[in-house]
C-alpha cells in the first residue's frame, strides 16, 4: 500500500507568472535540440535524462496540473500547440512527453481531493495511460490489488504514476465485467523493457508495464467507471475543487486534439526535412552550373555561349 503523505498544502508553481506563450516559446527554442537527437531517442526508445530535465525546467509536465498544486493550469490549446511544436523537433519525444504530461487533466477532473493531494500535490506529476482494461482489481486490506500487465503504455520511461483500467470482480447488469478507474504509483508496477524494434515511434516510450500484486488505497480508484465515457454532466470533484470548468470535461474529445497536435507536428517535421533538402538540392545544381565550363553557340557571329541542356536552374 503506497505510503506517500495526502495532507499536501497548497504549492505556488515555479514561475507564477508563466504564459501560455513563454511554455510556446521554450518548445520552438528546443526545436534544433530535438532534431538533433532523433536517432538518439530511437535507439534507446525514449528521450535522454538530459531532455527530461529541460522539459522538468521549462515546465512542460506542469501543463495542466493545477495551480493549487504548483501546476500552471493552461488549457487544452496551450497542450494541443505545446504538442505540436514540440513533435516538429521530434514526434516521438512529443509523443512521449505529451502523453506523460496530458493525464493530469483526468485526474485533476475525476479523483477525489485526497487522490488528487496524493498524486499532484508539489506539481510533480507525470503518467501514462491505457484505456484496455488488461490487468484485474482484487479487494485487499481497505484497498485494490492490481495483477497483470498493460502494453503500449506511452511516456511510462518518466512517469512517477499510472492511470489505467481494471477488471473488478463481479458483473454489470447487462453481463459485462466491472470496470475500475484507478491510479497508482511507480512503487507498484515494473517497466518492460519491450518496446523500440517497430518501424514508427520507435523514440516514444511505449513500454509495457506489470503489476505482481500492486496495492494501492480505496482512494486512488473509482469503482464502476471508465475513462473514455465519464459523465459531468452534474459536475466532477475538480470542478469543485479549482473552480475552472477545463476540469469538468470528457477524456476522449481532449485526448483526440492531443493526438492530432502530435500528428500535424509530425507533418511539418517532415515539410521541414523537404525543404532543407529542397534547398540543399538547388545550391548543389547552383554550385554545379557555375562551375561547368562554357562553350561557344553553334549560332555562327553571335559569340554568346550556349545555353546548357537540363531542368530550369531552382531559385536559391
Amino acid at each position: 500500500m503506497s505510503t506517500a503523505p495526502t495532507d499536501a498544502a497548497t504549492t505556488t508553481a515555479p514561475e507564477p507568472d508563466l504564459t501560455p506563450d513563454d511554455l510556446i516559446a521554450r518548445a520552438i527554442a528546443l526545436r534544433p535540440e530535438l532534431i538533433e537527437n532523433q536517432a538518439d531517442a530511437e535507439a534507446r526508445s525514449f528521450y535522454s535524462e538530459q531532455m527530461h530535465q529541460k522539459f522538468l525546467d521549462a515546465g512542460f509536465y506542469r501543463t495542466y496540473v493545477p495551480r493549487r498544486y504548483g501546476g500552471y493550469e493552461f488549457d487544452v490549446k496551450t497542450m494541443t500547440r505545446l504538442q505540436l511544436e514540440l513533435a516538429r523537433g521530434d514526434m516521438s519525444t512529443a509523443w512521449c512527453v505529451g502523453l506523460a504530461s496530458n493525464h493530469a487533466l483526468q485526474v485533476a477532473s475525476w479523483f477525489p481531493q485526497e487522490a488528487q493531494t496524493q498524486a499532484l500535490g508539489g506539481g510533480n506529476f507525470r503518467a501514462a495511460s491505457v484505456a484496455a482494461p488488461t490487468v484485474t482489481a482484487t479487494p485487499f486490506d481497505g484497498g485494490w490489488e492490481i495483477n497483470g500487465t498493460i502494453g503500449y503504455c506511452s511516456g511510462i520511461p518518466y512517469s512517477n504514476w499510472y492511470m489505467g483500467q481494471a477488471i473488478m470482480p463481479g458483473k454489470q447488469e447487462s453481463g459485462e465485467p466491472r470496470m475500475m478507474l484507478f491510479i497508482a504509483p511507480e512503487s507498484e508496477w515494473e517497466m518492460l523493457n519491450d518496446w523500440g524494434d517497430q518501424l514508427g515511434l520507435r523514440g516514444s516510450g511505449s513500454h509495457s508495464i506489470r503489476f505482481e500484486k500492486g496495492r494501492i488505497a480505496s482512494h486512488l480508484a473509482l469503482e464502476d467507471t471508465t475513462m473514455i465515457d465519464v459523465d459531468p454532466s452534474n459536475g466532477t470533484p475538480g470542478l469543485e475543487l479549482h473552480g475552472n470548468p477545463l476540469y469538468c470535461g470528457r477524456a476522449l474529445c481532449v485526448f483526440t486534439m492531443s493526438v492530432a497536435g502530435l500528428v500535424i507536428g509530425g507533418a511539418y517535421n517532415a515539410l521541414d526535412e523537404y525543404e532543407r533538402l529542397d534547398a540543399q538540392q538547388a545550391h548543389a545544381v547552383a554550385a554545379d552550373d557555375h562551375s561547368a565550363p562554357r562553350t561557344p553557340t553553334s549560332s555562327a557571329g553571335t559569340g554568346s555561349p550556349a545555353r546548357r541542356s537540363g531542368p530550369p536552374r531552382p531559385r536559391s
